[in-house]
């Protein structure tokens, strides 16, 4: 189980790596008044990854396992297929674009100004549903989880700590402005300008960390069933 949590914890944070829910959830824990602002992009957010992440359980379960210490040629190409996507995407976004970055913050402040605190749940959830690149990481994860030959109650839990691992930007600033009160808004206003303004290098450099992590592990699951390591 250790071992299992070890391999897919690190898909659960390059998940996490969202710039566009982090920021928001950054603006909400910003300002005043901001709980019920927060709870709502948290909750919006949690409904998004929590129906991605149960049908994918359900839907891999119901697939074949291999064998324990075999080889597991579907686990590995699907490994190796998100590698391929991530590092396809990665090279796009190294590529400067810089009208594009301001279109995206355009838009993204427009619908803060005049939203409602229910808006909020919907923002978040629509950002984080077609947040593709994040359950492009969780997916290869999930199959892990459902083909390691453990009991379902071990699955759930494995899949819960790459829930609240992918679910961390919307987690922590909340957190911080409980523990730094009207202070924290100076750390999370400077937070929030260096995800808006480095964005695509963000997102860039975690796909191809990801890819490359996603490719030696596709190796490793074909040949052994488990990663080289």
């Amino acid at each position: 189980m250790l071992e299992l949590i070890w391999r897919i914890a690190p898909l659960g944070i390059g998940a996490a790596l969202t710039p566009s829910l982090l920021c928001l959830q950054i603006l909400m824990s910003s300002n005043t008044p901001w709980k019920a602002r927060s709870l709502a992009v948290f909750a919006g957010a949690g409904s998004a990854f929590a129906i991605a992440c149960t049908a994918l359980l359900l839907g891999f379960t119901s697939l074949p396992k291999p064998h324990p210490g075999s080889s597991d040629p579907l686990g590995g190409a699907l490994w190796l297929a998100v590698g391929v996507i991530l590092a396809g995407v990665a090279t796009y976004l190294f590529i400067p674009h810089p009208e594009l970055r301001t279109r995206v913050e355009a838009s993204f402040t427009r619908r803060m100004d005049k939203a409602k605190t229910l808006t909020f749940f919907a923002i978040a959830f629509a950002l984080s549903i077609k947040d593709v690149s994040s359950f492009a990481l969780l997916l290869p994860a999930i199959r892990d989880i459902s083909s390691a030959g453990i009991d379902i109650f071990w699955q759930i839990i494995a899949v819960a700590v790459l829930y609240f691992l992918a679910l961390s930007p919307v987690i922590v600033p909340p957190l911080w402005r409980l523990i730094r009160g009207d202070k924290a808004a100076v750390s999370l206003g400077r937070l929030y300008r260096f995800t808006m303004n480095h964005q695509f290098e963000i997102l860039a450099t975690v796909f191809a960390v990801f890819a490359l992590y996603c490719i030696v592990i596709a190796v490793g699951t074909s040949k052994l069933g488990w990663a080289p390591w």
